[in-house]
């Protein structure tokens, strides 16, 4: 008996029906992987962004919450000594001062508007802080007549050029080291050296006008504190990355005896614009009755707007972020009303370029700690 082997295959029909369901299952494998990726793409970018936001956030409050601190009690009596009270030393006068970005009038300090990595970005706000250190020293004896101090404790971390407050109960003085020792525990603050210098080294007040070498005669006493002095600016500026757009910061430094503003350190990016407003009241301890910008407490004089500074109780942060990735669908064409100030992507005013990132607005308010005299 013979045996038949035969064999058989799929039709032409049977393979184009597989390869057609096998395509159908691919399109559906393809698709639900571009849609996690999308998904995992818009939640990474916002979840920076969130982080981005509250480090900035952070890093403001922190500063402006301790605006104008000091060790002792706040009193009428405040002499600064430095020759020429520059704008980060004016610690008495407004040791919180904001620039409007609106109309691009800032001091010297802070850089030009550019296109540059570190440059200011046009429209935006910025901010001076000045406080005392969170580090006091108790003086033991001041030697008024000699101009030193001897403190407390068996060592300091006072260098030569360093600017400190001294305090009491009743008086406050702002004055350059131009001696300090770390073997007797004492600090110098005598006239006619150092840069800028001490104009006298007379801490009483008032400072006299000219000032004159042996000035207002003031003693501190034993338990009386001593603190350095901390200055801060804060602006936005263009990321090294090219990105989007950083919160900057310069802080006051020791550069070989003379204090001056450091190089501007990179905090933070992905903010497309910082807006900020200050909450004012007629006292100290009332809540804040309205927010201003910065222009709108300007005065006609220095000693004005010294005064309205003063006033400040509160500061509104507002800003506008950016996520790091083109994750939207479509342009963003939105406009964002951040703290008052509308950001649109075309038009008038302050805008921004459209493109396919989201933008949130982030604010936070600040209850500043060290308002007027107590």
């Amino acid at each position: 008996m013979s045996m038949s082997n035969k064999q058989q295959g799929f039709t032409l029909i049977e393979l184009m029906i597989a390869v057609t369901l096998s395509l159908l299952l691919l399109t559906g494998v393809i698709q639900i992987f571009l849609s996690s990726k999308q998904s995992y793409r818009t939640a990474e970018s916002l979840s920076r962004t969130q982080e981005n936001s509250r480090y900035a956030i952070d890093a403001l409050s922190r500063d402006l919450r301790s605006a104008g601190f000091q060790p002792c009690k706040k009193t009428g009596l405040l002499a600064n000594v430095v020759n020429g009270a520059p704008s980060s030393l004016n610690f008495f006068g407004a040791p919180l001062v904001g620039y409007d970005g609106s109309n691009g009038t800032f001091d010297s300090d802070f850089p030009a508007v550019g296109t540059t990595a570190g440059a200011r970005v046009a429209g935006a706000d910025a901010v001076r802080i000045i406080r005392g250190g969170g580090t006091g020293f108790s003086v033991d004896i001041h030697n008024a007549t000699s101009a030193q101090f001897k403190l407390v404790g068996g060592t300091h971390n006072f260098v030569d050029g360093d600017i400190v407050l001294v305090c009491d109960s009743e008086n406050s003085s702002i004055l350059q080291i131009t001696n300090a020792n770390q073997t007797n525990v004492t600090i110098v603050h005598n006239n006619g050296t150092g840069t800028p210098g001490n104009c006298t080294k007379g801490l009483g007040f008032p400072v006299p006008s000219p000032c004159t070498a042996n000035g207002t005669a003031k003693t501190y006493g034993p338990g009386s504190q001593i603190v350095s002095i901390e200055s801060f600016i804060y602006y936005l500026g263009i990321s090294a990355s090219g990105n989007a757009n950083s919160l900057y910061r310069k802080r006051l430094i020791n550069s070989a005896g003379t204090p001056t503003l450091g190089n501007a350190e990179e905090l933070v990016e992905g903010i497309e614009s910082l807006q900020i407003v200050y909450g004012v009241a007629p006292d100290p301890v009332s809540p804040a009755q309205r927010y201003v910008t910065a222009d709108q407490l300007t005065g006609a004089t220095t000693a004005e707007t010294e005064a309205n500074w003063q006033n400040v109780v509160s500061v509104r942060i507002g800003l506008l972020m950016v996520t790091p990735d083109e994750i939207s669908a479509k342009d963003d064409t939105s406009t964002y009303n951040v703290v008052g100030t509308d950001i649109a992507s075309s038009g008038s005013g302050l805008t921004y370029s459209s493109d396919r990132r989201q933008r949130y607005i982030f604010t936070s308010t600040v209850k500043l700690r060290n308002r007027g005299t107590l």
